[in-house]
């Protein structure tokens, strides 16, 4: 590692471990006062000694077709009688504005005071609605990522699924969703999942029910020199079925719990026990077992897409066998957390941990993937994976936003006719460890891993993100790479 990332990733840590915040519950208890009125300000409840409030008289929402009044008011988080501090107000309304934008719900919101009758006001909030219904094809890869795709499986189309993806969202006006995919290709996928955030009057508790089922021809049964190593046949090697029910709870704004209950059936060729007896080393070729998952997110963040300010938090407790199932037996703990700081106009600074660890030790190998999976990765090593039973991952950026385009097409329909693009360049540097019991001959393991680069973001709307990426690692590496999501 060069002194110049040992130099950043010193003062980052120092910056996180001062100024990163300690979440609250974001809703202080009012205590009215006899003397003074209890005020909401962008933060917290203060009294006030003089007359520089206002009142919220009514609340008006317009431009809303489908999304319910109850919904968009839920989340705006005022109410009829509430005060504002008069100069926190604009303040006030524009964390509101942008707390119905993160909804997904809306391309723009509008909040602003209206009908003034000394210091008691009416809120109008004006919404302009997404398109909720989608059809479109699948054109998706098998591979981990875009990179080991193109690069290391020569861009075959044989390792593309293909099909139909049908998302109706918002679909009775309550934010719910339905998603509906018939999938072939290297894949055969079929999969059902409706979630509805709130069923309760208090606009509390939500629902989710989800079921799958896949089969495979080819399947990545053993890591090799930290490579995935691919088994093909003729016939359906990998056969999986899933479904599941999740109960959510969200008192405050920016707080969710979550708790699911999943049942799984997993079958494999007995080839595939033949050349890795430890893929299913207790209960055979056939896995059946249930999951018990609870997890909790804080988003504090600005914007939930892509955020550039404040501070989010995730954590996951799963439970896999629930002593009933032959064999299972893992408890896992997962995290994620994330900074973002404002630093000069234009700049950001973010920063961010995630890792996880689980027991008993060892698993079989089809519960020990760990770096190089999902979005568990440091970028410059996305050529390779890393199992074993616990992982850590540091991330850092700092990006400067280059402009800010409304690109603006009136012959389009509304949700469609201005498309909005931000551009950042970036630099950034991770750092990451995976510790595995027994690595083989993996070099990757139980040892630091760092990378460092450049590239440029590209945000536009719909919360389509493109990350183009020029990478170095330890292992005197260099590449591109492109993604579709957030860092972290």
């Amino acid at each position: 590692m060069t002194l110049r990332s040992i130099s950043l990733l010193l003062t980052l840590s120092l910056c996180f471990s001062a100024v990163a915040p300690v979440p609250g519950s974001g809703q202080v208890p009012a205590s009215r006062s006899r003397d003074y009125p209890t005020v909401v300000r962008s933060r917290q409840l203060v009294k006030l000694r003089d007359s520089a409030f206002v009142i919220i008289r009514n609340i008006v929402v317009v431009g809303n077709r489908r999304t319910k009044d109850a919904i968009i008011l839920r989340d705006l988080g005022l109410k009829s009688g509430d005060t504002l501090y008069y100069d926190d107000a604009m303040q006030v309304l524009e964390d509101k504005r942008q707390q119905l934008i993160n909804t997904s719900l809306f391309l723009t919101v509008n909040v602003y005071f209206t009908k003034w009758a000394g210091n008691h006001t009416d809120i109008t909030v004006e919404v302009l609605e997404r398109w909720y219904t989608f059809g479109f094809p699948i054109f998706s890869l098998a591979d981990r990522n875009f990179n080991q795709w193109w690069v290391a499986e020569k861009h075959s189309l044989g390792r593309v699924n293909y099909g139909f993806n049908f998302f109706e969202n918002n679909l009775t006006g309550k934010n719910d969703q339905i998603i509906l995919t018939v999938q072939g290709g290297y894949t055969d996928h079929f999969a059902l999942t409706y979630n509805l955030p709130y069923f309760d009057k208090s606009l509390r508790s939500g629902l989710g029910f989800t079921a799958g089922y896949s089969t495979s021809k080819e399947l990545g049964y053993l890591t090799d020199s930290n490579k995935l190593q691919f088994f093909g046949s003729p016939s359906v090697v990998d056969r999986q079925f899933s479904a599941g029910v999740t109960y959510t709870y969200r008192k405050a704004i920016r707080f969710k719990h979550q708790v699911s209950l999943n049942y799984y059936y997993n079958q494999v060729a007995d080839t595939i026990l033949q050349i890795n007896p430890s893929y299913f080393p207790r209960t055979g070729p056939l896995q059946r077992y249930l999951e018990l998952v609870y997890r909790f997110s804080y988003i504090g963040a600005d914007d939930w897409a892509y955020p550039l300010r404040g501070f989010n938090l995730y954590a996951q407790v799963n439970r896999e066998g629930l002593g009933f199932s032959k064999g299972i037996n893992l408890t896992q703990l997962y995290f994620q957390t994330a900074k973002y700081w404002n630093l000069f106009p234009s700049t950001y600074l973010a920063i961010g941990l995630r890792g996880r660890v689980q027991f008993p030790i060892p698993q079989p190998y089809f519960f020990s993937s760990a770096l190089g999976y999902q979005e568990d990765y440091l970028r410059g090593l996305e050529y390779y994976v890393a199992d074993g039973s616990s992982f850590g991952i540091f991330k850092a950026d700092l990006k400067r936003e280059l402009f800010d385009l409304h690109l603006h097409f009136p012959f389009l329909p509304s949700q469609f006719e201005t498309i909005p693009f931000r551009v950042f360049f970036k630099v950034f540097t991770d750092v990451g460890s995976v510790f595995s019991l027994y690595p083989g001959n993996s070099f990757l393991n139980n040892r630091l891993l760092y990378t460092e680069g450049f590239g440029v973001d590209v945000v536009t709307y719909y919360d389509v993100r493109i990350r183009l990426e020029y990478s170095f690692n330890q292992l005197g590496q260099k590449g591109l790479f492109l993604h579709s999501k957030s860092e972290f």
